[in-house]
Formats: C-alpha cells, sequence, structure tokens
C-alpha cells in the first residue's frame, strides 16, 4: 500500500538566527505612565451625556405637556357636569315661578311644588314666594326653613334685588357667602319685565371650613379643586375646595361655567399623575440608561484603544517574529495532514502533496481517508487564499468532517453541515470540497460536489472525469442544496481526486489543463505511486507551480 509523501519541515530558527540588519523593536515599559482617558473617550462621554441630556429634557417636556392636557380635559368634564347640574337648580324654581304668574300668586300649589324638594334638601332647603313690586317685608308663602336673605339685607336691598331680577336674564344669583350660615340665594322670575311674582331660594348649608372632599369612588378623586362664585378667584367668593381655601400649589387648570347672571370658576390641580407614573420616570430612565450606556460605550472605547495599542506593540513585535513563525506554520500544516494512510482490504491508497512557490506562507489544500462501516469516505479540498487563516480554517474542516462521517452522515449532509460552520462574510474564506462514500464490494462510489474540480476515473487506457451537481462552495450561501451522484465503479479502475494546483496555469483554459491531467493519466504501469509520479510528471510545470498540489489516488483490486 503506497503512502503519503511529504515535505520535511526545516528547523525553525532561533532568535539568535535572525538575519543581519532585522531592526530591532524597544519593549514598552512595564511602569510608562498613561493618560486616564483617550481623547476618543472623552468625545464619546460628552456627546453621551449631551444626548442623555436631550432625551432626558424632551421625555420631560412630554410628559409636562401630557400631564396639562389631560388635566384641562378633566377640567373641561368637570364643568360639563356643572353645566348639567345648573339645569337641575333653575327648573323646580322656573315651574314655580311660572304657577305663581298663572294662579295667580296660588300658595297652595307653590306649596305643594316645593314641599318634596325642600325635604330632600336638595338642591334647596328654602324657597319662598315673593311680590316682586310690593313694599312687603316678609315673602307670601315659605317652603322649608326661613331664608337667611331677611336677616341679612335691608327690606330696602330686598326690593331692590327683587325687582332688578325682573326680566333677561331671569335667574339671579345671591351670595351669602359671609352669613353665619354660608349659603347661595337664587331668584327666579318669568321671562317678563311685568313679571309679578318671585320665587327666591336658598341652598343648604355650605361648608363652614370651605373644605369638602370628592368622593373616593368618583371619577375626579384623583384631583384637587376650588370652585368659586364669580369669574376670579378669590376667599370671599370660595364655595368650596378640597383644601379647605389654601391655594392650590403646583399643576392647575381652570374654567368657568355660566351660572344664571355671574359665573361658576373651577380651579383644579392632580393630586398624582394623571397619565400614568410611568411617563412621570421616564425623564429619570432616560437619565440612568444614557449614563449607563455612556459609562459602557466610554469603557469600550477606551478597551478598544488600549487594545488597538497593544495590537500595534504586538504587531511590531511580530515583525521581528515573522521568519520563526513561517517556518512553524508550515510545520502546522504539514502535521495536520494525515501522516499515516488506513490499510482497507480490497484497495490499494496513495496519495501526494506537493507545496508551491508560495509555500512561505501556509496554504489550505488537503486530503483525508477514513474507513466507516464498510465503507471508505475520502476527501479532497481547498480552502481560499493562504496563510495562517487558511490552514487553520482547513484544520477545522477536516476535523469536522471526520466527526460527521463516524455519525454515518453521507457525503452531500457532510458538506451540508459544513456550510453552516464557514461564512466568507465572517471567516474571509471559503472552501472548494469534493467528498465521497466508496462502497468497496459493491464496486460503487457515491460522491458530493461543493464547487471542487471532478475526479477522474481511470480504466485501463480510458479515463472519463466523474460528472458531478457542482453546488456552492463551502462559506458561499445562497447556493441549491448539495446532491449526490452515485457511480459503478469498473474492476480494477484507478480514481484520482486532486485540487485545482494540479490542472490550473495562469493564462490558460481550464479545460486545457483538464485534458492534459487525462492524457497524463493512461498508460502508467506499476503502483500507485508510479502512477502518481507520472501524473504530476505530466501536468506540474517544469518549474514549481504556483499553487500547492493534494492528489488521492483509489485503486480496486479485482
Amino acid at each position: 500500500m503506497a503512502v503519503s509523501t511529504t515535505t520535511p519541515a526545516a528547523e525553525a530558527p532561533t532568535r539568535s538566527d535572525r538575519p543581519p540588519g532585522t531592526p530591532t523593536v524597544r519593549e514598552e515599559p512595564r511602569g510608562a505612565r498613561r493618560s486616564p482617558l483617550h481623547a476618543a473617550t472623552i468625545v464619546v462621554i460628552v456627546l453621551g451625556l449631551l444626548l442623555t441630556a436631550a432625551l432626558s429634557l424632551g421625555a420631560a417636556s412630554v410628559h409636562d405637556h401630557n400631564e396639562n392636557r389631560l388635566l384641562r380635559q378633566r377640567v373641561r368634564e368637570v364643568g360639563a357636569a356643572l353645566t348639567a347640574s345648573i339645569g337641575s337648580v333653575q327648573s323646580p324654581l322656573a315651574a314655580g315661578a311660572a304657577i305663581a304668574e298663572t294662579s295667580p300668586g296660588d300658595t297652595s300649589a307653590f306649596r305643594k311644588l316645593m314641599e318634596p324638594i325642600t325635604k330632600a334638601k336638595t338642591p334647596f332647603q328654602s324657597v319662598s314666594l315673593w311680590r316682586a313690586d310690593a313694599p312687603a317685608n316678609q315673602p307670601l308663602v315659605t317652603v322649608g326653613i326661613p331664608p337667611e336673605l331677611t336677616s341679612q339685607r335691608s327690606p330696602q336691598q330686598i326690593r331692590q334685588l327683587f325687582a332688578g331680577a325682573r326680566g333677561e336674564p331671569t335667574f339671579t344669583i345671591v351670595s351669602l357667602l359671609n352669613a353665619p350660615t354660608r349659603r347661595l340665594g337664587y331668584v327666579m322670575t318669568i321671562p317678563s319685565k311685568n313679571a309679578r311674582y318671585v320665587v327666591y331660594a336658598e341652598t343648604a348649608a355650605l361648608p363652614k371650613g370651605r373644605r369638602a372632599r370628592i368622593d373616593k369612588n368618583s371619577a375626579f378623586s384623583d384631583l384637587g379643586y376650588a370652585l368659586y362664585i364669580g369669574p376670579t378667584p378669590s376667599l370671599d367668593n370660595l364655595l368650596a375646595s378640597s383644601t379647605g381655601g389654601e391655594l392650590l400649589h403646583g399643576r392647575r387648570a381652570s374654567d368657568t361655567v355660566a351660572f344664571g347672571n355671574s359665573k361658576l370658576l373651577i380651579t383644579m390641580t392632580p393630586t398624582k399623575e394623571l397619565g400614568g407614573s410611568l411617563l412621570a420616570r421616564l425623564p429619570w430612565l432616560f437619565a440612568l440608561f444614557g449614563v449607563l450606556i455612556t459609562a459602557a460605550a466610554a469603557l469600550l472605547v477606551e478597551w478598544l484603544i488600549r487594545r488597538r495599542e497593544q495590537a500595534e506593540y504586538l504587531a511590531r513585535e511580530n515583525a521581528q517574529l515573522y521568519a520563526d513563525q513561517r517556518t512553524v506554520a508550515q510545520t502546522l500544516q504539514h502535521s495536520l495532514l494525515p501522516q499515516e494512510l488506513p490499510h482497507v482490504a480490497g484497495l490499494d491508497l496513495a496519495t501526494k502533496y506537493v507545496a508551491g512557490v508560495q509555500g512561505m506562507d501556509v496554504g489550505g489544500d488537503w486530503y483525508d481517508l477514513m474507513p466507516v462501516d464498510g465503507h471508505l469516505v475520502f476527501v479532497v479540498g481547498d480552502v481560499s487564499g493562504r496563510g495562517l487563516h487558511a490552514a487553520t480554517m482547513m484544520a477545522s474542516l477536516r476535523y469536522a468532517i471526520r466527526a460527521f462521517a463516524s455519525q454515518g452522515d453521507g457525503p452531500a449532509t457532510i458538506l451540508s453541515k459544513l456550510s453552516q460552520l464557514v461564512s466568507i462574510s465572517r471567516d474571509g474564506h471559503f472552501a472548494t470540497v469534493l467528498c465521497g462514500s466508496i462502497d468497496i464490494a459493491g464496486h460503487r462510489m457515491t460522491i458530493a460536489n461543493a464547487g471542487h474540480p471532478e475526479p477522474l476515473l481511470i480504466d485501463g487506457e480510458r479515463a472519463e472525469f466523474v460528472g458531478s451537481r457542482i453546488g456552492v462552495p463551502v462559506g458561499v450561501t445562497g447556493g441549491p442544496s448539495y446532491a449526490e451522484v452515485t457511480v459503478d465503479v469498473p474492476r480494477n479502475a484507478t480514481l484520482l481526486a486532486y485540487t485545482d494546483g494540479l490542472v490550473e496555469r495562469r493564462g490558460e483554459s481550464l479545460d486545457v489543463g483538464l485534458q492534459r491531467l487525462a492524457a497524463a493519466s493512461v498508460g502508467a504501469d506499476g503502483s500507485l505511486e508510479d502512477l502518481l509520479q507520472q501524473v504530476l510528471s505530466g501536468t506540474l510545470p517544469i518549474t514549481a507551480s504556483e499553487d500547492d498540489t493534494a492528489v488521492v489516488a483509489l485503486r480496486w483490486h479485482d
């Protein structure tokens, strides 16, 4: 059985073997002082804090605007509720005035209408009927408690009040807020300057301390308020408030409602955030988040800058070690190739690896042979580019293929799994791979191809390339899935699998190289080693090839 031939690795030179004139890199002193922060880091901090401040102020502005809008909306809702309730005050008084005018002055009918209202004390506790033009000092009839008006105003003032209440508007408000029992009085007549009767009503006693809380079950329980009679807020005009007379502080909104010949002024302030606590905390959240992000970004930038400085220092040092690393890399590449071919009953195996003139850099050509459950899995591959990265990827792919093959995966499945491990956009390399599985006893071969040159099958004096469904190279996305092709192998046939260094030459068509390979592969007698030597002599240029070349030969026994 033929074995692999490899190029011996040269001994690695020591530091003392450096060529004369090689520049010496001065090491960075361990105790060298560094500036606390670099300029780029300071710029990141300043920009981050400015952006954080802008976001926090913007969030605070949005919160204030939203809170003001919601408060104005709530005040308008309260104003609408007050407007609706005014009708319940005016309607019974207007009915009483109409009964008095049409009776005329029938006190029994008036009493019958007003008694249920005064007993309920809603909205009046006292209702009385007066003559509008007579100098009487007392009402014609009083339903409920005696009116506070008679103790607070003189007869002359009462006559002037009733006389001035006739006509439009027909509903007049009387303030009794300075009386011992704080009340509001209402004067109502029919809409005529010749009205003969006046209906006068008084509310139940208003809170003495001017404090009246909103029911917790109310839709407005989250608001503080102050309700004034008249368009201006003053303590003398205050009907009731949630504070008992103290001024409302903080965010406020007001609305006025027409109320007879006067107005009601409602001023409200929120007792909690109307838009929810999240929007109120958002400026602080932005500030905290911004500071954390700015700190993280500054630390990252500073870390990257220091890493870059360290990398630059290491790059200068690496320039001195380049010769040493080159030799070590070549040794590594040869060590990653199979050192010994497996013994497979029914097959002869032989391999060749020829380094190109670019051998100073590490290449990515490789081959492998693995017996698995009565089959032989063979792989020939070529990683794009050269260098340590290409060799490292070659080793990763080789060992990954071994792992997949040991699981019983077929060639197409192996290539599909490989394509998930490599990405040219991430790794910077792709690989062409020919993967095959040989049923030795059945003289049958199954192959899958990822952008690799097709293998050559030699049968006596005839050499033909095995057609395959060529997929995209491993690491290139967007292509169709890999497909397998199964072919029967004649007895005593020989299969050559190779990398493109065997057939490609600069400035020459690939078809010419393939024809040259086919011609060089027939007519060889002797062992597989002799065949490979003939193939290499007939295909490779007299001067060394620019690219590495890997060849695997398999020959069936009988």
